[in-house]
């Protein structure tokens, strides 16, 4: 009897180490590695290797529009206009993982990059919140995203 008690409580233990998607939970190094290949997409230049990296009919809030989407059609608009701008040398600063259980997370922090302005290529700012969600066949896609410009700079009394 001793011996089907630990069985079970092992068995029970090693159910709890897995996500409700079945697979192991996402650690907050695995997430940091999912965001991180995910913005490698944001200055390929490919508006269908941008939206690749978000679910069907996932919410986001430009920075630019006043206005969420779900429409894939708005969306894709978006990565196009993006994409018009030839962003470039992609960095993250001050980026925070927040894990939501074993199969979500979000990633939020500062993103800067270069963007063509004539001949010209300034640095752009913008403040981030990604939610990731494991997907059923295993992949990782952005459920959420919400995007706004920085504060200005406090003006010098």
């Amino acid at each position: 009897m001793r011996r089907f008690a630990t069985i079970a409580l092992i068995a029970g233990l090693a159910a709890c180490q897995k996500a409700p998607s079945g697979q192991p939970p996402v650690t907050e190094a695995q997430a940091a590695q999912i965001a991180e290949s995910a913005e490698e997409n944001f200055t390929t230049g490919d508006t269908n290797k941008i939206m690749a990296q978000y679910a069907d009919k996932a919410v986001m809030f430009d920075a630019g529009t006043a206005d969420p989407s779900d429409d894939r059609k708005i969306q894709t608009g978006w990565a196009r206009n993006f994409n018009s701008m030839k962003p470039a040398d992609y960095k993250v600063s001050q980026r925070r993982i927040q894990l939501l259980g074993g199969d979500a997370f979000i990633s939020s922090g500062i993103e800067n990059f270069t963007v063509q302005a004539g001949v010209a290529r300034p640095t752009v700012s913008a403040r981030f919140t990604d939610v990731f969600q494991r997907q059923s066949d295993g992949s990782w896609k952005i459920i959420h995203e919400h995007m706004s410009s920085p504060p200005a700079a406090a003006a010098a009394n």
